[in-house]
């Protein structure tokens, strides 16, 4: 335990230090200015304790707690050993978690008081961390799906987020593969290079279900329901078009239009080889705004 413990001491104190310096950095290219630090960060302070300021030897101690339960279930040393080794790097990796944002909020601090989070994305990102780039979320870390990997940027209040994340900006430095597993398809892909707005074309898939295939004008067709209620830009689109006829309560608790909006596949395949009229057809179902 003595070494383990060295082990997580040394890694906290590179991480506060790392941390330091990666804010500091982030947050004087963002104001512009070398702004003096309030008050002077010592990485050191961060050693040997928690975020929630116990002492890290006993968190650790936990793991022994879980081997002892495993052997007093009567099973085998190995699988007590195995589960110990779980909870220690569980709980390694927790403390060194929270010793990055310790730090990281410290420095933000001493720079500018007044800050707080921005979403910044950790590449490969999937289309709604894509869309949220850029975006602040006050104090408070932003919630994260399963698997999420995006990070919190310290900015200081009133400073334009988008020098951080951009979702354009990372979209358009993408080839077609990559741009086509970010936005769902190869038919998004091109649409989005069209013109198509990217907000629209992730928020297809927002609702699970929302995407679906039906046999209608005679194909098959590919459509989504999102955007077709009384406040969707796409509704209002397709109704000026002639796509679409009245609003109907089809269960749920919005109503909706009587006809699918389709997605940029079935448009293109419509469209053929035209490359006007698709462009038209997207206008019309609400992708180009």
């Amino acid at each position: 335990m003595p070494d383990m413990l060295a082990m997580l001491d040394a890694a906290q104190l590179a991480t506060a230090r790392d941390a330091t310096r990666a804010t500091a950095a982030s947050m004087r290219k963002q104001i512009g200015t070398l702004t003096p630090e309030a008050w002077q960060i010592d990485p050191r302070q961060w050693v040997g304790v928690n975020g929630n300021g116990m002492p890290t030897w006993q968190t650790l101690a936990g793991a022994v707690i879980k081997g002892r339960q495993a052997v007093h279930e009567g099973l085998p040393t190995t699988i007590a050993l195995e589960r110990m080794g779980i909870t220690l790097v569980i709980r390694s990796r927790t403390a060194l978690a929270d010793t990055y944002r310790g730090a990281a909020e410290s420095t933000a601090r001493s720079i500018r008081y007044n800050c707080g989070f921005v979403r910044a994305l950790n590449p490969p990102s999937c289309g709604r961390c894509i869309l949220l780039a850029g975006q602040p979320c006050g104090r408070a870390p932003f919630e994260r799906h399963p698997q999420c990997d995006c990070i919190a940027e310290w900015t200081p209040n009133g400073i334009d987020t988008s020098m951080l994340a951009s979702p354009s900006e990372y979209l358009d430095s993408l080839d077609e593969q990559q741009l086509a597993r970010a936005l769902g398809s190869h038919a998004n892909a091109r649409a989005y290079r069209d013109g198509a707005d990217i907000n629209q074309l992730i928020n297809a898939y927002r609702r699970k279900g929302a995407v679906g295939t039906a046999q209608q004008y005679g194909r098959t067709i590919k459509y989504t329901t999102e955007g077709t209620t009384k406040r969707g830009a796409a509704a209002w689109r397709m109704l000026r078009a002639g796509y679409a006829k009245e609003y109907v309560k089809q269960g749920g608790r919005y109503t909706k239009l009587d006809r699918p909006r389709l997605m940029p596949e079935t448009i293109y395949q419509i469209a053929g080889g035209d490359q006007e009229r698709a462009k038209t057809l997207l206008r019309n179902y609400g992708w180009i705004l």
